[in-house]
């Protein structure tokens, strides 16, 4: 009996040290953590001001145009503290390292909202994270970077990023955002068309991603989307698996119905 409780505690080894090893915190089980604490209090939050704003307090204040009031009860609500659950993404961050330690430094930045705090960040991802496939979650976002930045550090930063990533739809990110500030810095005709020749650059480079789409939807909406115009045709499989075009019903009314799941 001896031996077999021995033998049945070797075989079952393997197994316990995997079942606590899962039990540790990946860098994603974090990542998603805190996207989902931060959606729960803006939901929180999103409810409670429809609350306030259907109160009879709030109405009367909005009717007396007590714009005073009106802020301060507004201000009495709390809103989603991205600056603490930034905090938690970098401390966690830390722990790790590749990757998912770039990713959870790109969600920190887009989250806190804070000029300071998304310096050091990108000074961190500056530092160690430039070859990752993780700045692609700060990427998505770039915009955010102007601002703390300057447009001295955002070009350098985007620069480096462009020179330095291995990884095509990173760049791709870097080279629109790069073409997008230089855009918003001035109406000069030279500026404009350096700007337009990045973005057109950056849509090649991620053709076939949510960043083409991205660059090349208004001029589509406008060149092929406009009242009076033929719709473009749309090729798809039926419930029956069969092709379909959009083409093949012309000349009979057609309703289009758009959705899906985000």
């Amino acid at each position: 009996m001896r031996l077999i409780s021995i033998c049945t505690a070797v075989l079952l080894l393997p197994v316990l040290l995997f079942a606590q090893g899962e039990q540790d915190p990946t860098a994603q089980s974090v990542y998603e953590e805190l996207t989902a604490r931060l959606a729960s209090q803006a939901t929180a939050y999103k409810a409670a001001r429809k609350e306030m704003q259907d109160s009879d307090a709030f109405l009367a204040a909005r009717k007396a145009r007590d714009n005073n009031k009106l802020r301060k009860m507004l201000r009495s609500l709390r809103p989603p503290d991205g600056v603490a659950l930034a905090q938690e993404a970098i401390d966690a961050a830390k722990k790790f390292d590749g990757d998912g330690a770039a990713k959870l430094l790109g969600w920190a930045a887009k989250t806190c909202r804070n000029t300071d705090m998304v310096k050091d960040i990108v000074g961190m991802l500056e530092k160690d994270y430039l070859k990752s496939a993780g700045m692609l979650e700060l990427m998505e976002t770039g915009s955010i970077l102007a601002r703390p930045l300057g447009d001295e550090a955002a070009d350098a930063f985007l620069d480096k990023l462009i020179a330095t990533s291995p990884h095509k739809l990173v760049r791709a990110w870097a080279t629109f955002w790069k073409g997008n500030f230089m855009r918003r810095r001035g109406a000069d005709a030279a500026i404009v068309a350096a700007s337009q020749e990045l973005i057109d650059k950056a849509a090649e480079m991620a053709d076939g991603t949510y960043l083409a789409w991205k660059i090349r939807g208004p001029k589509f909406r406008q060149e092929k989307l406009q009242i009076g115009m033929v719709a473009p045709n749309i090729v798809a499989d039926d419930i029956d698996g069969v092709e379909f075009g959009l083409y093949d019903y012309r000349g009979k009314v057609v309703v289009l119905d758009f959705w899906g799941f985000w």
